[in-house]
């Protein structure tokens, strides 16, 4: 378990298996409302598919953060995780 997360979801549709990232974004947007944060990995899928989810939603991403000090403040390795960013 991690500390805050309370449900994990998984979807399973046919016009996801192609992994595209237009119809993932369409979905966690048509899902967007029910909550507050959403996550995505800092894999080549979820930094494809998270600057859509935030441009659908009009909101600001915030990429590669490694701890969330506060609703606006944010931790983020930076030079090659040589240091830590607080922003």
């Amino acid at each position: 378990k991690l500390k805050g997360v309370s449900k994990v979801l998984l979807a399973e549709a046919d016009e996801l298996t192609e992994r595209l990232a237009e119809p993932l974004a369409a979905l966690v947007v048509g899902m967007a409302d029910a909550y507050d944060t959403i996550v995505a990995p800092a894999t080549s899928s979820g930094k494809n598919v998270a600057p859509r989810v935030a441009a659908l939603l009009d909101v600001a991403q915030v990429s590669e953060i490694i701890e969330i000090v506060s609703p606006d403040t944010f931790k983020r390795p930076i030079y090659a995780g040589n240091a830590i960013q607080t922003v």
